[in-house]
């Protein structure tokens, strides 16, 4: 569909709005009496609950985490159908007030729920997902819904066969009931394109909910999903659910599967993409991957590794010892983040666990290769993919494409660079033995997972502390712990004797600018462990969820 005029692109983004809009039941739209309201609301978070719009037991069953719903309906308490009606009446509504869906399945969605609990009243539950809906980023293909990847000229798109991931979901008894928004190139940390627009943060919605899995973490902040799907190439799970409150983990590459997700870079190996969780609790996580593991994967997918979920990694050490990145190697944490990384380490620290320090001197390299493998081409696939459809660059894009392609010399010498990164990385890693006073290396290293709390919209940024995980290919996790207070984050660069710690500090500082900017936006941190330590990482989650909490 190439050489499309302005005219033409724009009719076919506003024929998939005008579609997108008709699948939302009419007894769903946001009443008249109330859209005023809401429409010069900043934060909307707390329409469920205020509204009216909501009953009891749907705030009840919306509230719920994903491994609650999946009990409930296993013992009998909830149907299927009255959770699926719940979610997607919640996700009707999130959609109207921070545009986070590109396709709706409603009415497919509650006939598979139907399904499920005629199969449920005639025996046992179809599998350790029953009954639980689910979301799906753009990128994951189901039959009859497009998967645009952000360009007007993937519409329509209509892929034959689902990925090898949503078919694994449904023999697991889940159901699917809408895809999310993503950014043109599911490269940026804004969740924006010209066919289905921006997605707005729940909280603020002057912020953004990060990229490129904004519309997935916008929607189950809101509570229009109890557990969605993103990727993540370069942190595109971990930022936008550290920037809304959620749970997310990018496990290492081959443990999800890939076959069938579309994306862009085809081909571009040296940093992999992955699948991972989006959710509410560290539960959830475990929930989502030994789910998706028990079907054996690696059995359709080549990509994948012949690993199941292995219940005895799950088993900690009585004394872990927990190493916290001072930097990200240009700069120090702002001052939210210093304040959590205080927080769990002190009670880390109080329930006997070792906590120690430790310089990520290797994260700006990281940065860095991860930019030449993202520019290898010099921005020739973007640039193909956009003049399909003769459709203006986003502004944020324009640099990118400007590069020159890398040589072949110069691809081999970015991966032994990287190569080299991750020797040295896990060369200091088990050099911290020798402090850890476990008699082992330190278990996982606690960092921020993003300098900022918050973001404006246009004025997403890339991270140091999300590329090294990437680059490693590093089993990751986010979780929150606490929201920013003006009163405890005081900005230290404003003050006349303030002195910067490392080089980066002034830049980030006034980037920062200060905390009244982000009032109640929540801040989280990124876990890191080894490569292939999914089980691990995820039950270290949910220890520090057990430790610490979430100071709210």
């Amino acid at each position: 569909m190439g050489g499309l005029t302005f005219e033409q692109w724009q009719l076919l983004a506003t024929q998939k709005k005008v579609e997108r809009r008709a699948k939302i039941p009419k007894e769903w739209r946001i009443p008249r009496s109330l859209v005023k309201k809401w429409d010069e609301a900043e934060s909307v978070i707390e329409f469920p609950a205020t509204s009216g719009f909501f009953t009891k037991r749907e705030l009840k069953i919306t509230g719920a985490t994903a491994s609650d719903v999946v009990k409930n309906v296993a013992a009998g308490k909830w149907s299927a159908v009255e959770v699926t009606r719940a979610v997607c009446k919640r996700a009707a509504v999130a959609q109207q007030l921070v545009n986070c869906l590109t396709e709706i399945c409603f009415e497919d969605a509650l006939i598979r729920a139907r399904e499920l609990d005629e199969h449920f009243a005639a025996g046992k539950p179809l599998g350790p997902l029953h009954g639980l809906p689910i979301s799906l980023k753009d990128q994951f293909n189901i039959p009859g819904l497009d998967t645009t990847l952000g360009y007007t000229s993937r519409v329509p798109s209509l892929p034959a066969y689902p990925s090898h991931l949503v078919a694994s979901l449904l023999s697991s008894g889940a159901i699917i009931y809408a895809k999310t928004n993503i950014p043109t190139t599911i490269l940026s940390g804004e969740t924006s394109n010209k066919i289905f627009g921006t997605t707005l943060h729940p909280l603020n919605r002057s912020w953004t909910p990060g990229g490129s899995s904004g519309g997935e973490s916008a929607l189950v902040a809101f509570g229009g999903s109890h557990l969605g799907v993103g990727t993540d190439i370069g942190g595109s799970i971990r930022h936008p659910c550290l920037l809304t409150g959620l749970y997310g983990l990018r496990p290492s590459h081959g443990r999800i599967p890939m076959r069938g997700v579309e994306a862009t870079m085809r081909g571009q190996e040296a940093v992999r993409s992955v699948a991972g969780p989006m959710c509410r609790s560290a539960a959830d996580v475990r929930l989502f991957m030994a789910s998706v593991l028990s079907s054996k994967p690696w059995i359709r997918d080549t990509q994948c590794l012949p690993i199941p979920w292995r219940i005895e990694e799950e088993h900690l050490p009585p004394v872990l010892c927990f190493g916290f990145a001072t930097c990200d190697g240009d700069a120090a944490p702002t001052p939210p983040h210093r304040r959590a990384m205080d927080l769990v380490r002190k009670k880390l620290t109080a329930a006997g666990h070792v906590c120690i320090d430790f310089t990520p001197v290797e994260m700006p390299a990281a940065r860095d290769v991860i930019d030449a493998f993202f520019n290898a081409d010099g921005g020739a696939e973007f640039r193909s993919d956009l003049s399909a459809s003769n459709e203006p660059f986003p502004a944020w894009l324009s640099s990118p494409t400007k590069r020159p392609a890398l040589t072949v010399s110069e691809t081999w010498e970015a991966q032994a660079e990287r190569d080299r990164v991750a020797e040295d990385w896990l060369d200091r890693w088990n050099a911290t033995e020798i402090v850890s006073s476990t008699g082992r290396p330190m278990d996982a290293l606690i960092s921020p997972g993003f300098h900022f709390p918050a973001i404006r919209h246009g004025c997403a940024k890339a991270s140091n502390y999300a590329a090294i995980g990437a680059v490693l290919d590093l089993s990751t996790g986010v979780f929150p712990v606490t929201k920013v207070c003006p009163e405890r984050d005081r900005v230290d660069h404003r003050d006349d004797d303030w002195t910067p710690m490392f080089d980066g500090d002034g830049e980030v500082m006034e980037n920062y600018g200060g905390p009244e900017e982000y009032k109640d936006a929540p801040v989280g941190l990124q876990i890191m462990g080894r490569r292939l330590e999914e089980e691990k990482v995820t039950a270290m989650m949910g220890l520090i969820s057990d430790v610490v909490g979430v100071d709210y």
